[in-house]
C-alpha cells in the first residue's frame, strides 16, 4: 500500500452548482465529435461526447455558464468512459472565454475503470482568476480512440477553513442465515453498508448549518483522486475552548447514498 502524507489533505463542502447536465453540451471547437445526452448519475440526463477519428489536446465539448468560482477551491462532479484511461487523460476546463478556448483552469481528472461512473474532486490551481468563468469544457488530453464520454452534476466545493483533522468509518452490515441445513455454523451475508465521521479544527469562519445535507469531499492529500466523496448529514456540533486555548469545533456526520473510495 502506498504510503501518502496527509498534511495536504482537507474537507471540503458548502456547494454550488455549475453546471447540471441535463442537457446536450452544444459548443465545441473540433469536429469528429457527436454530442448528446445519455442517462444521467443524478437527475435525468448527462451531457454525453462520441468521438470518432479524435487526436490528441482536443476539446471533446464545451457549454456555457455563468458562475464565479472565486471564492471556491475545487469542482466535484461525476464522470464517465467508455475506455480505460490514466490520471490526466481527460481534463475538465474552466474559462473566461467561450469554448474554453484559453482555459484557466486545466484540471487533470484521475485514472478511471471502462464504463464506471467515477465521483471527482479536482482542486483550483488559482481559484482567484476564476471571477467570471463564462464555459465549462472536457478535453482529451491523449488519443483515447474512438468511445463516449460522460459528465454530469458539476457542483463548486469550499474547504472548510481551520480543518486540522478528519476521520472516516466505512462499514458493511450483516444477517445471519443460518437453519439447520448449517449443522450449528453460524451463516452470514451482507446487505446495507454505511459510512460516518468526524472532522474538526480551529474555528475560522461561520459553523455549518447542523442537520443539513450537504456535499463532502474528505481529501487524503492534494492529489486528484486520493479523496472519499459523498452526501452526509452533519449530525453533531461539538465546540470547546479554554482560557489557554482557541476554540474548537467538531462535526460528525452521517453518509447518505453511496461513497467514492480514494481511488490512488
Amino acid at each position: 500500500m502506498a504510503k501518502i502524507a496527509g498534511k495536504n489533505g482537507n474537507v471540503y463542502t458548502t456547494s454550488l452548482l455549475v453546471e447540471d447536465g441535463e442537457d446536450t453540451w452544444a459548443e465545441q471547437v473540433v469536429g469528429g465529435v457527436a454530442l448528446s445526452t445519455t442517462t444521467g448519475k443524478v437527475g435525468t440526463y448527462a451531457a454525453r461526447a462520441t468521438t470518432t477519428t479524435v487526436g490528441v489536446t482536443t476539446i471533446l465539448m464545451s457549454e456555457v455558464i455563468s458562475a464565479d468560482l472565486s471564492t471556491y477551491d475545487a469542482l466535484i462532479l461525476w464522470i464517465r468512459s467508455s475506455v480505460n484511461t490514466a490520471a490526466g487523460d481527460l481534463r475538465i476546463l474552466l474559462d473566461d472565454t467561450a469554448n474554453c478556448a484559453s482555459p484557466l483552469e486545466n484540471l487533470q481528472v484521475p485514472a478511471m475503470v471502462a464504463n464506471t461512473w467515477t465521483r471527482v474532486l479536482l482542486r483550483f490551481a488559482t481559484p482567484a482568476n476564476l471571477t467570471a468563468v463564462i464555459s465549462i469544457g472536457l478535453k482529451q488530453q491523449v488519443d483515447l480512440a474512438d468511445g463516449t464520454f460522460d459528465v454530469d452534476d458539476v457542483h463548486a466545493l469550499k474547504q472548510i477553513a481551520g480543518t486540522d483533522a478528519w476521520s472516516i468509518d466505512y462499514t458493511a452490515n450483516t444477517e445471519e442465515t443460518t437453519d439447520f441445513a448449517d449443522a450449528g455454523v453460524e451463516a452470514h451475508i451482507p446487505t446495507t453498508t454505511g459510512w460516518s465521521g468526524s472532522f474538526d479544527g480551529k474555528k475560522d469562519g461561520a459553523p455549518l448549518d447542523f442537520g443539513s445535507e450537504v456535499k463532502l469531499a474528505l481529501g487524503e492529500s492534494g492529489t486528484n483522486g486520493q479523496c472519499w466523496i459523498g452526501n452526509a448529514i452533519i449530525t453533531g456540533i461539538s465546540p470547546s475552548t479554554s482560557a489557554k486555548g482557541l476554540v474548537l469545533y467538531k462535526y460528525t456526520y452521517l453518509g447518505t447514498g453511496e461513497l467514492q473510495t480514494a481511488l490512488l
